[in-house]
C-alpha cells in the first residue's frame, strides 16, 4: 500500500477517498491557515447578502462566512463538487458549479458578470490572470480577501507520493524536504507551476478535487510500483 501525504490542513475530510482506494493517506501538512479580521469577514457576509451573485471558490471560504449554516438566499456560482455541495449544505442556492477551475468557472457565467453586481471571497494571492479577468467582464464586482494560507515546514515521515492543492503547500513542503524519489501529484494550473519551478510533476488530477487526485494518483501508483 503507498503512503501518500496529504500536504493541506484538512486532512479528515479528504483521507477517506484516498483510503478508498487502496492508498495510505498520511497528514504532513505545509500550510497554515489565518482567517482575515472579523471586521472584514463581516463585510463580505453584508456584501454577499446585498449581491446578484456570489463567487465561491472553495469549501474553506463557505466554513469561514456562514459555519453556523446561515448563507443568503443569493444565487452561488460555485469552483468543484465539493465545494457546491458546502454551499447548499448551508442554505445557499448553486446556479452554476464548474468543474475545472475559477478561470473555467468565470467563462461559463460570462453573460451573467456583465449585467450583476457580483461578490467574490477569496484567499490572498488567488490567480492574478483570472481576478483581472473578473475585473474587466463584471460590471460591478467586489472581492474580499477572506483568508491566507501560510506555507509551514513539513515533518520528516517517509512516504511515497505527496498530494499538492496550492502553491503554498508546494512552498511549504520545500522549506525543509524536496522531491527527490516522491510521486508528485498536483491540483490546478498554479500548483503544476509552482511545481514545475523544480521538475515536472508526475501527476495532474483532471479535475480541481481531492477526490479527482486521489483517483489519478491510484491509477499512476498501481503502474509505476
Amino acid at each position: 500500500m503507498s503512503r501518500v501525504a496529504l500536504t493541506t490542513d484538512r486532512f479528515e475530510g479528504i483521507a477517506p477517498v484516498y483510503r478508498q482506494l487502496g492508498l495510505d493517506p498520511v497528514w504532513i501538512p505545509c500550510i497554515r491557515v489565518e482567517s482575515a479580521k472579523a471586521s472584514v469577514l463581516v463585510q463580505a457576509r453584508q456584501a454577499a447578502s446585498e449581491a446578484d451573485l456570489v463567487l465561491i471558490s472553495s469549501v474553506r471560504t463557505v466554513d469561514l462566512l456562514w459555519p453556523d449554516g446561515s448563507m443568503p438566499t443569493t444565487e452561488v456560482a460555485a469552483v468543484g463538487e465539493k465545494t457546491a455541495a458546502a454551499v447548499v449544505a448551508r442554505g445557499g442556492r448553486v446556479v452554476a458549479s464548474g468543474r475545472s477551475g475559477l478561470a473555467d468557472l468565470t467563462a461559463q457565467i460570462g453573460e451573467r458578470l456583465a449585467s450583476a453586481r457580483v461578490v467574490f471571497p477569496r484567499a490572498a494571492g488567488s490567480d492574478p490572470v483570472t481576478l483581472e479577468v473578473l475585473r474587466r467582464e463584471a460590471i460591478d464586482l467586489r472581492d474580499f480577501e477572506v483568508y491566507r494560507t501560510v506555507p509551514v515546514a513539513p515533518d520528516s515521515t517517509r512516504v511515497r507520493a505527496a498530494a499538492f492543492g496550492s502553491p503554498s503547500a508546494v512552498e511549504g513542503w520545500l522549506l525543509s524536504r524536496d522531491f527527490d524519489d516522491l510521486v508528485v501529484g498536483v491540483i490546478g494550473a498554479r500548483t503544476l507551476e509552482a511545481v514545475a519551478q523544480h521538475r515536472p510533476p508526475e501527476v495532474l488530477a483532471p479535475h480541481p478535487s481531492h477526490e479527482s487526485l486521489a483517483h489519478a494518483l491510484a491509477s499512476y501508483l498501481e503502474v509505476a510500483v
